[in-house]
């Protein structure tokens, strides 16, 4: 199992946010930085993968509604990918 951690706690912003995934998977800089592209990205992991984004609260706050917009994104995806499994960790 694959299992990627994420500290939350420097994230400041949806362009941090975005930053911090793309580093974490190792995406490609042409990727798509939105909510969209990350779903997409995140149906399409083929092997089990642990996703554990730690501080979550402090994202949380800087981001307001985009990260409710995130959160409903890891719930859709978890969903459609038996793959997948994301932990938001306060």
């Amino acid at each position: 199992m694959n299992e990627i951690t994420i500290d939350c706690g420097a994230v400041e912003n949806m362009a941090d946010f975005h930053a911090a995934l793309a580093d974490a998977f190792s995406l490609p800089a042409h990727s798509g930085k939105s909510l969209d592209a990350l779903y997409d990205y995140l149906t399409e992991i083929t092997q089990d993968t642990r996703l554990i984004l730690n501080n979550w609260h402090h994202a949380e706050y800087r981001m307001g509604d985009y990260s409710g917009k995130a959160v409903y994104v890891f719930h859709c995806a978890i969903r459609e990918n038996p793959h997948l499994t994301v932990f938001l960790v306060p």
